[in-house]
């Protein structure tokens, strides 16, 4: 189990037995997502290109908003999933920015980065799979329970690896099209794992999801949840929005309900799958995501002018 490089010199680690995790890659080439991404997403040469001028004329006459108006590759992280709506993508590049301004120094100041969250990842809290879905989505596990252990990661901490980790996601356009299914492992959550959220830190973590994420998160489903666990989503359900909420799914103990929802052949035998690719050691995934650090500084380079009041 190691990190290697591809023939484009992209990062992945090698799992062993044929399976690989990877985050970056170039545009697609096989004729299903070419096709999918046109009759779902409209995605066609010629509306790619209106659609990016559009874009860019918007975020130009956007006042004291600074963004890489010549990357492509970011117009269309927010463009691609929003289905080229251009307005869409507008107000989710919008909203990004004002949430860094309004709340940058208690959720951006010293996370912008994965080498700053990288207890989080040495922990094991998180498992990106190495399968994609049956329709293409990638597959996330984060353990919010028994691997977190709260005298080392924050919740200031936890809501800065939702970011990271949605980020890391979109660099991958075919996840761009597909979309993410996010399983949250509640086994193990106590009290201390409760007294960490607040209605602050719910209300900054949703409201990201909801307003500055263009990642189709096509589910979440949420296992090992406990009586304490209704206790901490009560915290939390104020701020979910109908949308939202219709996306997610409450298995408990119940991997069978989970395997009707997500493909077997993609989940570990602790989910009731039949993977057998070896579990990414945490401080390999440390280090794979600290190899984007670059990626996050030159993001955080961007926003809005700090004497801009509205």
């Amino acid at each position: 189990m190691s990190i290697k490089y591809n023939e484009k010199n992209y990062p992945y680690i090698d799992l062993g037995s044929g399976y690989i995790i990877y985050l970056q890659d170039d545009d697609y080439t096989e004729q299903r997502w070419i096709v999918k991404a046109e009759q779902e997403l409209n995605e066609t040469p010629e509306n790619k290109t209106r659609s990016l001028e559009q874009l860019r004329e918007l975020l130009r006459d956007e006042n004291k908003l600074t963004v890489p108006l010549d990357d492509e590759k970011f117009l269309l992280k927010f463009l691609r999933p929003l289905a080229y709506d251009v307005q869409k993508a507008f107000d989710c590049i919008r909203h990004t920015f004002a949430m860094k301004r309004s709340y940058g120094k208690d959720y951006y100041e010293g996370r912008i980065k994965p080498s700053h969250i990288r207890h989080i990842y040495d922990s094991g809290m998180v498992n990106f799979l190495p399968l994609r879905d049956d329709d293409g989505c990638g597959i996330c596990i984060t353990q919010l329970g028994r691997k977190w252990n709260t005298s080392k990661v924050s919740m200031y901490d936890v809501v800065a690896l939702f970011r990271i980790n949605i980020e890391a996601s979109l660099m991958d356009p075919l996840v761009q099209v597909n979309g993410i299914r996010i399983i949250f492992d509640f086994d193990g959550l106590s009290m201390s794992h409760v007294a960490q959220a607040s209605p602050k830190h719910a209300m900054v973590s949703l409201q990201w999801i909801q307003k500055c994420c263009p990642l189709q998160l096509k589910s979440i489903h949420i296992v090992n949840n406990s009586m304490l666990f209704n206790v901490l989503f009560t915290i939390f359900k104020p701020f979910i929005s109908k949308e939202l909420r219709d996306k997610m799914y409450f298995h408990n103990r119940d991997y069978r309900g989970l395997t009707k929802c997500i493909s077997a052949k993609c989940l570990p035998p602790a989910y009731g799958g039949t993977l057998d690719a070896p579990e990414c050691e945490g401080q390999l995934l440390g280090d794979f995501m600290q190899l984007y650090d670059k990626h996050y500084e030159a993001m955080d380079a961007f926003g809005y002018d700090e004497s801009n009041a509205n």
